[in-house]
């Protein structure tokens, strides 16, 4: 039994468009070498390891490398991937568009 409505048309897929940009390795990168640092401020931080960084310096430190890693990615134009140090390899990176505007409620 068939019914009398009809089907509504399949949407075609939508296509975002991409620019492509050479990234660098991320071992090349001064952001990621930043984070490895504050992961090792953070684990000897520990009450194990203490005695590397004293206790008051460790905050210091902390915020020292929160700031340089702020402006590192401020810094950042390329994107980074997992390939060897020295290379490059192309990377489609989608297009950011404007807001959509806002919809009325009234």
């Amino acid at each position: 039994m068939t019914s009398g409505a009809a089907r509504p048309a399949a949407t075609p897929p939508v296509t975002v468009p991409v620019v492509n940009y050479w990234a660098v390795s991320v071992f090349s990168s001064k952001t990621f070498w930043v984070n490895v640092a504050s992961f090792l401020v953070a684990a000897l931080s520990l009450t194990e390891v203490v005695s590397i960084i004293p206790p008051q310096h460790a905050p210091k430190v902390a915020a020292g490398l929160a700031i340089l890693n702020i402006w590192l990615r401020t810094a950042t134009v390329r994107p980074v991937a997992f390939i060897s140090p020295g290379t490059t390899v192309s990377v489609a990176v989608p297009k950011i568009g404007p807001p959509a505007p806002p919809m009325a409620t009234d």
